[in-house]
């Protein structure tokens, strides 16, 4: 009985966020391809790539003052810079530059070029230069 009551309860809601449209909430857009690349004034650079090829992952981590990763390490960093990004098709580009330089701890100034490609699950793309 009580399980009958329970199950009554959520159709009826799943039924009612059907009704006002909220089932059909899209996932937002998965990064498929990420290339940054920032050369400081001073020739210091920064080089972080992720790449998704099916189910394998490749990626690289390359920042001043430490050794380069590859493979599983980098992939594990470069995700945890994305999930700090929230970053999307739409987001705002100078925004965005801004937002990496501070989580890299880069100072704007010292910034010579900066270039972000982005390519998302749905074809999208985003370009900094």
């Amino acid at each position: 009985m009580k399980f009958k009551l329970i199950f009554s309860a959520f159709l009826s809601c799943f039924v009612m966020l059907g009704a006002l449209g909220i089932s059909n909430v899209e996932a937002a857009p998965k990064v498929v391809d990420f290339e940054l690349e920032v050369e400081l004034k001073n020739n210091t650079e920064y080089d972080i790539e992720y790449e998704v090829e099916g189910n394998k992952i490749k990626a690289k981590y390359k920042v001043p003052g430490s050794a380069t990763k590859y493979g599983q390490e980098a992939q594990s960093m470069v995700e945890t810079l994305l999930k700090q990004l929230n970053i999307s098709p739409d987001s705002n580009k100078e925004k965005l530059k801004n937002q990496i330089l501070s989580i890299l701890q880069v100072n704007p100034n010292d910034v010579d070029e900066f270039e972000l490609e982005v390519k998302f699950d749905n074809g999208e793309k985003l370009k900094i230069d």
